[in-house]
């Protein structure tokens, strides 16, 4: 079953989480607060009348190789570190294939599709709030959906095969997920998810995404060209700005 926009379908079903996107995209889509919102950011294309123009400018149902949605679709991203509706826009945009990859990765989730969707959507909203603009301002659909499978379901899985490093100074350079504590997970996105409504975003952000999915601060260093103990500063000052945001929001 689907429900009809002025100019695309969206993809709706059984599942709750599907069913409650695609109503609370129904109910502001035509918003006319929302429309004042997304007309104020000067689109390409002019006014918008309906939140379904704007996916369709960003590229939604074109070719992936398409210039001027992916376009459209990196300055959404470039306003979604500091703004819920844009970052609601692009979650929207890229919806369909995100069901993909739940229906794929649900035959393997001990709570089926459900699970699988809940953690994919999840990760998504995550990767979208903090998504690296000043690196990868082409192909942000193509990446967005990239990261997302990566980060929900193959990068965990890597990590559990390494061996537990022992305890030294140097030990604190990763934000661990204790895996006896399976909702683990869910209350890292929740806590992030708050620190952005409550002010950070940009490269602390970033940074602290980047750490608590496993990536070493060699990998980081060697990534930006700095040695490590800039890492280690800059991972100071993101987990400072952190623990500041959260308890403006306490």
């Amino acid at each position: 079953m689907t429900t009809t926009g002025p100019t695309i379908t969206h993809p709706i079903g059984t599942t709750p989480l599907v069913r409650k996107l695609v109503t609370e995209w129904d109910s502001i889509s035509a918003k006319p607060r929302t429309l004042r919102a997304v007309n104020r950011w000067a689109l390409p294309g002019g006014q918008v009348h309906h939140l379904d123009e704007v996916l369709v400018r960003s590229g939604y149902g074109l070719e992936p190789r398409n210039q001027a949605g992916d376009a459209v679709l990196f300055s959404l991203v470039q306003r979604a570190a500091s703004d819920e509706l844009a970052a609601r826009i692009v979650l929207q945009r890229i919806l369909p294939p995100l069901i993909a990859i739940a229906g794929r990765r649900g035959q393997l989730a001990s709570g089926g599709f459900n699970e699988a969707l809940n953690e994919t959507i999840g990760q998504a909203w995550i990767l979208i709030r903090t998504y690296p603009v000043d690196r990868r301002p082409a192909k942000v659909a193509a990446n967005l959906v990239r990261d997302t499978e990566y980060f929900a379901f193959v990068r965990g899985s890597r990590l559990k095969r390494v061996e537990v490093e022992q305890w030294v100074d140097d030990a604190t350079e990763r934000i661990a997920i204790p895996e006896q504590e399976p909702d683990a997970h869910c209350e890292l996105s929740e806590l992030i998810e708050k620190a952005v409504k409550h002010g950070l975003h940009g490269s602390p952000l970033q940074l602290i995404m980047r750490l608590s999915s496993g990536e070493t601060m060699e990998e980081i260093a060697a990534e930006a060209g700095v040695c490590v103990r800039t890492v280690r500063t800059w991972r100071r000052k993101a987990i400072t700005e952190l623990r500041e945001r959260m308890q403006c929001a306490a």
